[in-house]
């Protein structure tokens, strides 16, 4: 019921290669290296050998990396949610002159530039908070009119609006969009982006240049939003249907040859051709551009490959020994803005075998293949003199004295920063929280009168937690979590070598989620699947103008949650008021006490999960969220997660639509060997261990360090084990890959 996305790459393999004059015959038995669907090979001593494959869109598209592209009806487009704003950057201060008011009488207005037009549909996007009536869903409506055209009336139920636009009430060029309050008495707040906070974010002066206005008196005169000396810009957006971004999509490493032994050993082979055929349609004027790369190891980050070169026509220029290539696909949407389609790939390849009389059996092998992501995702490195002070100042090797394994050491830092002091949200009082740094959270940074207090809300659990595991080499990223109107959660995934898999842990509730059958801790994304079949069943879409507590009730009240197949681990050291004292808060309705609480802090909050993209917050200060989690998540930088029952939310800019794209496989080695000679062989190695120090193998028992990709290994006569370690710049090792060999001698 929950679906793995990740296994341990642990296999029995027996292979026999046995030299024969001119070529390798080979019986392989056993699990094959991820990579893309074999289809065809034939194979002889002494002739040529051919093989061709073939790919479904689908299968590329599940299988490569891709920007600015998405899988529609089995065929690869372009992405045509284009994001208009210029507000992102600095919007959730809490500072008092951060807010407006709109009211009877009142109107604020927003110029908003569009290079493109839309291609069907166009939406406004506004975060804003009712005051009366004081609750979204309330019947509170607000009027947009939108370059002088007829008013939009739309009635407020989430805090981000969607508000649907005629394609014909937009221009090229500069759009003026107009709001204000639709009956009398009512009343809103909107938060403002200030250039203040610009200014200290980026170090110099903003771009805001009077987009954002207002007036009180009914649109007869204008003023600019904020003041002249802190300019404002009110959080309007527009959300397009168009693209005015080229797409790029990269095919994972084609082996051009035989498989290989066990698909990881490589013989001598010489390439003679190779074509491609691409089925695409509509490709010609837009700037199609097609990309390849070649290299002698079976992944580029092993070395040995060749820089990306412009590639026209249809046969590839392999080089000798160039095994491997990997090809790059990239374009802009045509005239009257179709988008070109990759519908699915062929290729096709000759290559001789080199003569070889050695004789080789691979008895085991343990290997963990790279898992690429289309997203550059910047770890911390775990040396890192701040995070090591860090440890040092608040004693934390003391907090997990005793601990066993590296998954104790998670539990004890959860359970520590749980209990170091009492959530509360920051407001106005205090400065806007723009550090994203342990040490400042746990000294109480100062606020207006001298006011200290340390800690905050949930994200500062997370970023000390997160820290805290980072200062001991335990990679960790934040994650933020909603559903429901009024309020998400701040969570952290940690990768865990014990399980190798991230892992969801809540630092602020103490406690985490596990699959009741296995006792294997869940990720995040995998709580979110469990939450659609749960409460969304038969593939139903999420519409989130309808989260109101009624449906959330109704949901709720259909499930049983004793009958769920997680349980909840909680640690019982989280300090955080009343409403958590049970430890049952992932249940959607608690008691009589707290029935209007959501209580959706964990599983049923995962309808939206939206990951912060980078965790070296230490060693690269901005571009970060603006007071992260006091507003709606209005920062436009997050890789927010999207699915057919998930739709895009119309504020955000960036989305993530292959699990594989998130949930990478860090701390591990892929490997490959090419057999080069009379026992001698090469070892090609690949890793993502954030802090990367060197590679560790023992070879028959012999320690070698080897810092770089590769390593020379000569074989002795008989058998041979050899085992391969990353290790981090702390001197954590993951976990082993390697093999059993036998080298029976030349024939």
């Amino acid at each position: 019921m929950i679906q793995k996305l990740y296994f341990r790459s642990v296999f029995t393999v027996l292979v026999f290669l046995l030299g024969a004059g001119n070529g390798f015959s080979s019986i392989v038995q056993g699990a094959s290296h991820a990579g893309l669907r074999y289809s065809h090979s034939d194979q002889g001593r002494d002739t040529l050998n051919r093989k061709a494959e073939k790919w479904t869109a689908a299968e590329l598209w599940t299988q490569s990396v891709s920007q600015n592209l998405k899988l529609v009806n089995n065929a690869i487009v372009l992405e045509d949610n284009l994001l208009i704003e210029n507000d992102a950057a600095a919007l959730g201060s809490i500072r008092s002159e951060a807010w407006d008011t709109l009211a009877r009488g009142v109107v604020i207005r927003k110029y908003l530039n569009l290079t493109v037009l839309p291609d069907q549909n166009a939406w406004i996007s506004m975060l804003i908070y009712p005051m009366v009536p004081a609750e979204p869903m309330s019947g509170g409506k607000l009027e947009f009119r939108v370059n002088g055209n007829k008013p939009i009336v739309y009635e407020l139920k989430h805090f981000w609006t969607s508000v649907p636009v005629p394609v014909s009430y937009l221009k090229k060029g500069k759009n003026q969009i107009e709001v204000r309050v639709h009956n009398p008495d009512e009343k809103f707040r909107i938060p403002m982006a200030l250039s203040s906070v610009v200014k200290t974010i980026i170090g110099q002066p903003t771009s805001y240049t009077g987009n954002s206005e207002r007036s009180n008196d009914q649109g007869k005169t204008w003023t600019y939003a904020g003041t002249s000396a802190n300019i404002a810009e009110y959080p309007i957006r527009l959300k397009i249907q168009a693209s005015d971004k080229r797409g790029w999509l990269q095919t994972p490493v084609i082996n051009l040859a035989d498989k290989g032994a066990g698909d990881l050993m490589y013989l001598p082979v010489k390439m003679e051709s190779a074509g491609m055929k691409p089925d695409t349609l509509n490709a010609g004027g837009s700037g199609w551009q097609t990309r390849i790369r070649t290299g002698n190891t079976h992944l580029p980050e092993a070395g040995e490959w060749t820089d990306w070169r412009n590639f026209n026509g249809t046969l590839l220029p392999v080089d000798l020994n160039h095994r491997f290539v990997q090809l790059e696909f990239s374009f802009g949407s045509n005239t009257a803005g179709k988008s070109p389609q990759i519908r699915g790939l062929g290729l096709e390849s000759r290559w001789r075998s080199v003569s070889s009389k050695d004789k080789i059996v691979i008895s085991e092998v343990r290997n963990y293949p790279l898992i690429r992501s289309s997203f550059h995702f910047v770890h911390e490195n775990p040396a890192l003199p701040e995070l090591q002070d860090f440890r040092r100042q608040f004693k934390l090797d003391q907090v997990v004295e005793g601990a066993k394994t590296e998954w104790e050491k998670i539990k004890l830092l959860r359970a520590w920063t749980a209990a170091s002091w009492d959530w509360f949200l920051p407001n106005s009082e205090f400065d806007d929280l723009l550090s994203w740094d342990a040490q400042k959270i746990l000294s109480g940074p100062l606020a207006k009168g001298n006011l200290s207090k340390k800690g905050g809300n949930c994200l500062h659990y997370a970023i000390v937690f997160a820290q805290a595991c980072q200062s001991f080499g335990i990679p960790a990223r934040i994650v933020n979590t909603n559903y429901a109107i009024w309020g998400g959660h701040e969570l952290v995934e940690v990768w865990s070598r014990d399980y190798g898999k991230w892992i969801m842990a809540d630092p602020n509730f103490d406690s985490m989620f596990y699959d009741k059958k296995t006792g294997i801790p869940l990720n995040i994304l995998e709580l979110h699947d469990l939450f659609l079949q749960t409460y969304y069943p038969d593939g139903e879409v999420i519409d989130r103008d309808q989260w109101s507590f009624e449906d959330r009730d109704r949901r709720a009240n259909r499930i049983d949650p004793d009958k769920l197949p997680i349980a909840m681990e909680v640690g019982g050291k989280a300090f955080s008021g009343k409403i958590n004292q049970d430890y049952v808060w992932w249940k959607v309705t608690m008691n009589k006490e707290n029935s209007g609480y959501s209580g959706g802090y964990g599983f049923y909050n995962t309808a939206e999960v939206r990951w912060v993209p980078r965790s070296n917050w230490l060693s690269q200060k901005l571009p970060l969220p603006v007071t992260h989690g006091r507003t709606h998540w209005g920062w436009d930088g997050y890789y927010a997660w999207t699915d057919p029952q998930t739709p895009e939310t119309p504020e955000h800019r960036y989305y993530v639509r292959r699990a594989s794209d998130m949930y990478g496989r860090l701390c591990s080695v892929d490997f490959s060997v090419q057999y080069l000679n009379e026992g001698r062989i090469k070892i090609n190695m690949a890793t993502e261990t954030p802090g990367f120090s060197h590679f560790s193998l023992v070879v028959n028992g012999i320690q070698i360090t080897e810092k770089g990709n590769s390593a020379f290994v000569n074989l002795v006569e008989g058998n041979n084990t050899i085992e391969i370690k990353s290790v981090d710049a702390l001197g954590n090792a993951g976990v082993v890959s390697g093999l059993k060999i036998s080298y029976l001698g030349v024939n």
